[in-house]
């Protein structure tokens, strides 16, 4: 038997582990739905302080709802198990993603972590730090929605964050510098894991990676990240700017808020320039690694060192300026190298490519299709209900299947529902009785839009011109464009009769009387009788001469053959009887006994016998009734007697 935590929740499937919790697949038996179970590791219960964590974690979670939040339905306790209830989302987590696609598209990697950052932004709203933001803790259904889960160390906190040491948990890949020296955390320590996530999802690595987690978080502290561009070379400058400003080793440099970051993300995926500020640190590395690349494609043009110069004294007067300056000063110093045109050139030329058929696909498969096209998703992609498309299939797209296109093009697709379904009404119990059309207005009332196609029948209980009976049932799912039936009752079709007498009638015959003769449906059922034989009827429902409606079920039994009821005959009325039929001569004559019952005629004694004696008699002989006992004397019936 399945474990049922809380008398509600019953365990279906075990579907992950972390560090102090079990997580099952169950079926919440009171509201009939799917959902995930939490249970706190049995290690943890006699620590009272962990316990009280894990609790906390539920209360702070569950005051969230919003559509990229895994929601907490309820906590509990089961005698010593601690257990949270949670939302059961379909998917995989962005790490398994990451691991499978990445690189992904600037496009896609923009829209996964917008989403994940709205929802930061919610819970930092309700004053709530997750502090474990890593792709483990993101899971992604099959139309592409992002809910981060697993506030496996969020509390809530008040305007003055309290920090507990020691309390540094997760991934050490996605740790802010902050948490990895055991120091404050706040909201901007959640925006640091995110940008950490977003370098991932554009590069397919994280940017600080060891062979020990000391070794990681070492580079955290110390360590400059790669350029995003430089492993990726579809990422922006603007978009390149966003990374490195949210993964900032000072909270100081980063965004201050979830809200600042997503604006920031929604400009680069418009096309806006944005306000992000580089660090000095990386901004002096980008412009001198910008113009170093720009003088070494001009190699041989005079000048070359007291342009660098220049832009260095430029970097140094202007450290903190918008990006827009350096980046002017390094198109600047190409345009007087004289490579200029060359390099506007190479920009403004895109190549061609063709738009992939994507109907049927998953979205994840079709990103697969697109990153092979060279082509991005749009950001206007929907879903509609479908009856021919299965559910989160793509049903449609744009541009159209092989139209040629620029590379980098944006494709938006629309996403099946599945079929509108809903729950059919109950027609035929209605009370009062409904009417044909009465029975087309609750079903259209209710949303329901396909045909509906009618028949009638004969009925004893439901009055001419009633519903008596629907297809499909009261209460099942059906989609609303799906054909439905009704059956409409003509009212009683046959005459109240006497039950016929049919008992002790061979089978066949009794069914000729209640079929042919009187319009009964017959139901037939047997048992063993000792007074029957096999197929007669011993017994009908109704009794005989009982009222009974034409055209209604009625129950004959028939006997199934000799039953336990066998009755035994008495010796002594053989013995009589055989001293009254045998003459009293002296002389031995020859005698048999025979019965002939249900089993038909068998000889149970055959033995010379002199009158008045009883030697070699039957002790016990049995029959079944009706039976007919035979006693011959020399060959010659002298006896016969009937038993019932």
């Amino acid at each position: 038997m399945n474990k049922v935590f809380g008398g509600r929740y019953e365990v279906l499937d075990r579907i992950g582990a972390g560090g102090m919790a079990i997580v099952y697949k169950a079926k919440d038996v009171l509201l009939n739905r799917i959902v995930t179970v939490k249970v706190l590791r049995e290690q943890f219960l006699s620590d009272e302080e962990f316990v009280r964590r894990f609790r906390r974690e539920a209360q702070a979670a569950a005051s969230l709802s919003h559509p990229n939040i895994v929601s907490i339905y309820d906590v509990g306790k089961d005698g010593e198990i601690e257990y949270i209830v949670m939302e059961y989302v379909e998917g995989r987590n962005l790490k398994e993603i990451i691991r499978e696609y990445a690189p992904l598209s600037p496009e896609q990697a923009l829209n996964l972590a917008a989403q994940i950052g709205e929802g930061i932004r919610h819970a930092h709203e309700h004053h709530i730090i997750h502090r474990d933001i890593k792709p483990h803790n993101v899971l992604v259904t099959a139309d592409g929605r992002a809910k981060v889960t697993d506030f496996g160390i969020a509390r809530a906190v008040s305007s003055a964050t309290v920090t507990h040491t020691g309390d540094i948990v997760g991934s050490v890949h996605y740790l802010s510098p902050e948490q990895a020296k055991g120091l404050q955390s706040d909201e901007r320590s959640d925006l640091y894991s995110l940008g950490i996530i977003l370098y991932e999802l554009l590069t397919g690595q994280v940017p600080y990676d060891g062979e020990t987690p000391i070794a990681i978080a070492l580079k955290h502290l110390q360590e400059n990240a790669p350029l995003p561009s430089k492993l990726n070379p579809r990422v922006s400058r603007d978009l390149e700017n966003v990374v490195i400003k949210a993964i900032a080793k000072s909270a100081e440099h980063r965004y201050a808020s979830a809200k600042e970051f997503l604006e920031d993300l929604a400009k680069v995926r418009s096309g806006e320039p944005v306000s992000a500020e580089v660090p000095l640190d990386m901004e002096a590395t980008q412009v001198h690694k910008a113009l170093r690349a720009a003088t070494a494609s001009a190699a041989g043009v005079k000048g070359e060192g007291a342009a660098e110069v220049k832009a260095a004294q430029a970097v140094k007067a202007g450290a903190n300026k918008k990006r827009w300056l350096w980046l002017g000063i390094a198109l600047a110093a190409l345009l007087l190298l004289g490579g200029g045109g060359l390099w506007l050139k190479s920009f403004l030329t895109v190549g061609m490519t063709t738009v992939p058929d994507l109907s049927g696909m998953t979205v994840m498969d079709a990103t697969v299709s697109l990153q092979k096209a060279k082509l991005n998703w749009g950001a206007g992609n929907s879903s509609e209900f479908s009856d021919t498309v299965p559910k989160d299939k793509i049903i449609s797209q744009t541009p159209k299947p092989s139209s040629p296109v620029r590379i980098g093009r944006e494709v938006t697709v629309v996403v099946s529902k599945g079929p509108d379904v809903a729950n059919f009404p109950d027609l035929k119990g209605a009370n009062p009785p409904l009417t044909e059309e009465a029975a087309r207005n609750v079903i259209t009332n209710q949303g329901f839009t396909g045909k509906v196609t009618v028949d009638t029948a004969p009925s004893a209980t439901v009055p001419n011109g009633y519903v008596m009976d629907q297809n499909p049932a009261p209460g099942a799912q059906w989609p609303k464009n799906g054909v439905s039936h009704l059956t409409i009752s003509t009212g009683p079709q046959f005459q109240i009769i006497n039950m016929p007498d049919v008992i002790g009638k061979p089978i066949g015959e009794a069914r000729n009387i209640l079929e042919t003769q009187n319009k009964l449906v017959l139901l037939v059922e047997s048992q063993n009788s000792g007074l029957y034989p096999p197929d007669m009827v011993i017994d009908t429902n109704p009794k005989p001469n009982q009222q009974v409606q034409q055209g209604s079920k009625v129950t004959v039994i028939i006997s199934a053959g000799p039953g336990p009821l066998a009755k035994q005959m008495d010796k002594q009325v053989i013995v009589g009887s055989l001293q009254r039929v045998v003459p009293n001569d002296g002389k031995e004559h020859d005698v048999s006994v025979r019965i002939n019952d249900t089993r038909g005629k068998t000889e149970v004694w055959h033995s010379p016998y002199r009158a008045g004696t009883a030697t070699g008699m039957p002790s016990d002989i049995r029959y079944y009734p009706p039976a007919t006992l035979q006693i011959l004397v020399d060959g010659a019936l002298q006896y016969e007697n009937r038993y019932t």
